[in-house]
């Protein structure tokens, strides 16, 4: 296969897979959304189940308008005008804890409004009772019954009941806590029952919202909680409702309930990457990874050049020249110690030639070798080689002028 033959083979592989990747993430993008936190209606979402168009509203057009991430227990009570007096709970998705629900007790007798938009009644999170053994207490089928119906609003109106879920309607709406003229509402379930509860508005002749006096204050519950996602403010008036709702009571300051919607809770790292992972932009990291992997593996690619493990050097030049110069001076060997040294300064003198010389032919050899200019090292080095080579003994002062001279002679030479 000529080099031109395969660049197109892999530019036409390339181009194939890149179709397929977009293919495939136009298609994730196309499809709803299915993850439980994206389906009731939430002020971080745009999406037509979000309520973000009504958080940005209420900004313009009331004092306050902010999210609440914490839990209900950590509410402060409206006792002044710089708190809150109106909370949203638009469908939520957490149960309210029984703490939770007496300090919002506590809130509302002090003069907050609620505004909960729940099909439900919001369900009461209970734990089971324990016995002095720490074994749980057994329970009959009527008390499990009452525990899992018991709800926040049960509590204040029992006989509260839904009808049950159907098509969007949007119709005429009246009652007095509706602003002047023609308002218009959309929903899909009502309250079925109310009993004793105020009715505040209807849509066609169906009661859509109750209020619920609890002390200076009041709950106001609204049977769907659709009615405050992002379609049904874009087709009717529900917004204009609902803002006169909040700039009626107290200050107008108001709070969105996001805590029991998911997003107060602490998340870890591996939760947050499987919850990556499952969007369009994580499946095509993973896809990413999976090409990169499988190239890797087929093409056998290296991160590198193969190297081998450096050798821990055993000592260092410094005590190698010692152990030598040791070894030579305990011997006696003037002569064999002086001709190395001179046979290791040809050698760095004549490149590209012969390694080794025989010891007669050292000093014809070290006068044709030094370089021009530096006659006085090389004349040196080559009378106290003869002279070791005499069998005269050269004293300690003439072995550092003979290594002097070397190094003057391999120093010269070099560029």
């Amino acid at each position: 296969m000529t080099p031109l033959t395969y660049n197109r083979l892999t530019a036409a592989v390339a181009t194939g897979l890149f179709v397929i990747l977009s293919v495939v993430l136009a298609s994730f993008s196309n499809q709803r959304a299915s993850d439980v936190m994206r389906q009731r209606p939430s002020t971080f979402f745009t999406d037509p189940s979000g309520a973000r168009a009504l958080l940005l509203v209420m900004q313009k057009l009331l004092p306050a308008a902010q999210t609440w991430r914490r839990p209900l227990t950590l509410l402060p009570l409206p006792q002044n005008r710089e708190t809150s007096n109106t909370l949203i709970v638009a469908g939520p998705g957490k149960p309210i804890t029984a703490s939770e629900a007496q300090h919002l007790h506590r809130w509302l007798a002090a003069g907050g409004q609620l505004i909960l938009l729940s099909s439900d009644g919001w369900p009461l999170h209970r734990r089971p009772n324990m016995n002095d053994e720490g074994a749980a207490e057994p329970r009959s089928t009527e008390d499990s019954d009452e525990v899992k119906t018991e709800t926040f609003l049960s509590r204040y109106a029992p006989g509260l009941r839904w009808t049950k879920i159907g098509a969007f309607r949007t119709a005429q709406g009246s009652g007095s806590s509706l602003p002047p003229g023609e308002v218009t509402l959309r929903r899909r379930r009502s309250f079925a029952r109310t009993d004793d509860a105020e009715v505040i508005a209807t849509a066609s002749n169906a009661a859509v919202a109750v209020s619920l006096p609890i002390g200076h204050g009041r709950i106001v519950a609204i049977a769907d909680p659709t009615m405050a996602s992002n379609g049904a403010l874009r087709r009717s008036d529900n917004a204009v409702w609902l803002v006169t709702l909040a700039a009626g009571w107290g200050e107008g300051k108001v709070l969105f309930d996001e805590y029991h919607h998911g997003f107060g809770e602490k998340r870890g790292t591996g939760e947050l990457i499987r919850a990556f992972l499952v969007t369009p932009w994580g499946w095509m990291v993973l896809q990413v990874a999976a090409a990169g992997i499988f190239y890797l593996f087929v093409y056998r690619r290296r991160f590198g050049r193969i190297s081998e493990a450096p050798v821990p050097a055993r000592a260092s030049p410094l005590e190698r020249v010692n152990a030598r110069g040791g070894f030579f001076q305990s011997a006696g060997a003037q002569r064999l110690a002086a001709e190395l040294i001179v046979q290791e300064v040809c050698r760095s003198l004549i490149k590209g030639r012969r390694k080794t010389f025989e010891g007669a032919d050292l000093t014809d050899v070290l006068a044709s070798c030094a370089p021009p200019g530096d006659g006085k090292p090389g004349a040196r080095l080559g009378a106290l080689l003869a002279k070791a080579q005499g069998g005269e003994r050269l004293t300690d002062r003439e072995f550092i002028e003979l290594g002097a001279a070397a190094g003057d002679l391999v120093k010269g030479s070099r560029p």
